[in-house]
């Protein structure tokens, strides 16, 4: 590297490094988002991969031998929490104040036949989880009136459960994380364009053409500092979800079986970004429509690739419409390493996107910009 690649990296590190809110933008933001969005959907995110417990208030008003058993067997089961009812207060307002799930009444008469186990619901309780109590209360009344230890080890011989491990839907630090850290990398079109912009602005650009410099070396000393900055953004948010994040929410960040993919990942990534921080300040004339641009472009690139909400939430019609968005590849790249354990030849075709990508604002950006 030639010393004047090295002070033209220089001269671009100081200048941002004057630029404070830049600074907190480029770093702080995906800090925060990372912070708080965890925090906020863990709960959603409990739901869908470990499921939570079933509130119930369980009324036995038998008192039989047979209902005392099924009071006992319902209780201890490991997805009930059961609840004890507020004096005074109904089904409707037990409901409202969200205190349980349902309430289950075993009647008298139980014992003879004569009246079955009352089920009563929240109305507005997911559909699934009013199914799996259902089921789980049918079971365990069966089990007891049929005189049954297990049902569950009678049928296991009948009903076998062939699932595959999750590979989709990703836990809140393998979203979040490397979600945010790709945003925040493409904000850096905002320091470096309305860099460039001012620079040409205020002369500076020309003054440095006076001097015995290559262009493509003035090209090289504004794009490389940005390009490792990009770099070092992801190491840092990748620091936080490991050593910070993880011990702060219930979940655990797991990188998956090959985590030195992240490096060809993350290079290229990095080089999308930049990519299109050079075209922003290719296609803007002010610095005011450089921030307006690159702000809005990285947003609505959030909006679609699966970064402000999970990819595999999302309609299929937008899971289609994510794939003009070069952050959803970026972030299943990520996904690929930290919940599918991809191989790199699995991980190659994103890279190819990506790279095209960063070729494509280059290409575009070396065609319509004026250094002069």
């Amino acid at each position: 590297m030639s010393k004047q690649l090295i002070e033209l990296i220089k001269k671009e590190i100081l200048i941002l490094l004057r630029d404070r809110q830049t600074i907190l933008l480029l770093f702080l933001m995906p800090v925060a988002l990372i912070f708080f969005l965890s925090l906020a959907m863990e709960g959603v995110w409990a739901d869908k991969l470990t499921g939570r417990k079933i509130q119930l208030i369980i009324e036995n008003e038998s008192q039989s031998p047979k209902a005392n058993l099924l009071e006992e067997k319902i209780k201890s089961n490991k997805l009930i929490q059961p609840v004890d009812r507020p004096h005074g207060v109904d089904n409707d307002q037990i409901f409202a104040d969200g205190k349980a799930h349902a309430v289950i009444t075993i009647p008298k008469g139980f014992d003879e036949g004569d009246k079955p186990v009352e089920m009563y619901f929240d109305p507005v309780i997911d559909a699934g989880y009013k199914i799996a109590t259902r089921s789980l209360i049918t079971s365990l009344t069966v089990e007891v009136v049929m005189g049954i230890d297990n049902l569950e080890t009678v049928v296991a011989g009948l009903v076998t459960e062939k699932t595959k491990p999750n590979k989709e839907f990703p836990s809140p630090l393998q979203q979040t994380v490397p979600a945010y850290a790709i945003f925040a990398m493409f904000f850096i079109a905002i320091p470096m364009s309305v860099g460039f912009l001012r620079e040409k602005k205020d002369g500076t650009l020309q003054r440095l053409f006076t001097y015995p410099v290559n262009t493509n070396l003035v090209i090289l000393g504004k794009i490389i500092p940005y390009y490792l900055i990009n770099i070092f953004q992801f190491i840092l948010m990748l620091l936080v979800g490991v050593f910070i994040m993880s011990h702060i929410i219930s979940f655990s960040f797991h990188l998956g079986e090959h985590p030195w993919h992240m490096l060809p990942v993350t290079l290229v990534v990095a080089a999308a970004t930049t990519g299109f921080g050079v075209l922003v300040a290719s296609l803007a004339r002010t610095p005011e429509q450089s921030s307006t641009l690159a702000a809005t472009g990285a947003i609505l690139m959030g909006v679609f690739g699966g970064i402000m909400m999970p990819h595999v939430l999302m309609p299929m019609v937008m899971k289609k419409l994510a794939m003009i968005s070069p952050m959803y590849w970026a972030h299943q790249a990520y996904l690929d390493i930290f919940l599918r354990d991809a191989a790199f030849v699995t991980i190659l075709p994103k890279l190819i996107v990506l790279t095209l990508f960063a070729g494509i604002c280059f290409y575009i950006a070396g065609r319509r910009v004026q250094w002069m």
